[in-house]
């Protein structure tokens, strides 16, 4: 081992060492130990990996439709947003409209986060503030929604521990250190850091149908401040039906079907 990458690895072990202190995800990436075939696969994410921008002069090149709201979606509002773009879901045409709709306002830990037999608490999270919020009036549904008013992407429905956020803010000194470190490291590095932080998620979130459900929901929107009528609404939405029908990535299926 080289001696940079030694120091590399000292500093974050400081940054990690009062780990009863820290966010339950820093403490799993700490205990996280990538074998061999998971390196590989992480050394090749990251020599594929470019850096994206998000765009803002192409509004004026679009169809009316299409144009964006003045208010831009702000990057960096998560620890993820810090490699992710804020809208990260791209491989799949069918569905990734719709899941990044989701992601202005649910958090990229409340479906990749979820450790066996460890409890997680959903609350409303400022991630200004990184303190849990009040829910009343902040998810929309049916017709009557103020669509001239944004999403404010800084506040989404996150995991809790015992109270405390899971993943930490990208304002913590660990995820500062943690970007800094990506930034300043060679290819090794970088995979060992990438296989280090994704081993304690799940590639795949949960289906459409773990959420939008009336039996045992994952989670409690009543909970986050949605009224009875709206959960109803959230569980039975048509969308999670429609794609609920798919057996394969091929198939193809009219929404009127399910109308019927």
């Amino acid at each position: 081992m080289s001696i940079k990458r030694w120091i590399g690895f000292v500093v974050l072990g400081l940054a990690w060492g009062a780990a009863q202190a820290q966010p339950d995800y820093i403490q799993a990436v700490e205990q996280a130990r990538p074998d061999p075939e998971t390196l590989a696969k992480a050394r090749e994410k990251v020599k594929k990996h470019k850096a994206l921008k998000i765009r803002d002069d192409i509004d004026a090149k679009l169809p009316h439709f299409h144009r964006r709201t003045e208010k831009k979606v702000t990057q960096g509002e998560t620890f993820c947003q810090i490699c992710h773009l804020p809208l990260p879901h791209q491989k799949s045409v069918r569905t990734r409209a719709f899941l990044n709709m989701h992601s202005r306002f649910v958090a990229c830990a409340t479906c990749h986060y979820r450790p066996q037999g460890k409890a997680l608490d959903y609350l409303w999270l400022d991630y200004r503030s990184g303190r849990a919020v009040a829910g009343e009036g902040r998810l929309r549904t049916g017709t009557d929604t103020p669509a001239s008013q944004p999403l404010d992407g800084w506040v989404k429905i996150a995991p809790f521990v015992e109270n405390e956020p899971v993943v930490p803010l990208p304002q913590d000194p660990w995820a500062e250190a943690t970007a800094r470190r990506w930034r300043e490291s060679g290819l090794e590095q970088r995979a060992e850091l990438q296989a280090r932080l994704h081993l304690p998620l799940e590639e795949q979130g949960p289906k459409c149908s773990d959420c939008h459900q009336e039996e045992r929901p994952l989670l409690d929107l009543e909970r986050l401040g949605v009224s009875r009528e709206q959960a109803r609404l959230v569980y039975r939405h048509m969308i999670p039906q429609f794609f609920g029908r798919y057996r394969d990535q091929d198939q193809k299926i009219r929404i009127i079907d399910i109308t019927q």
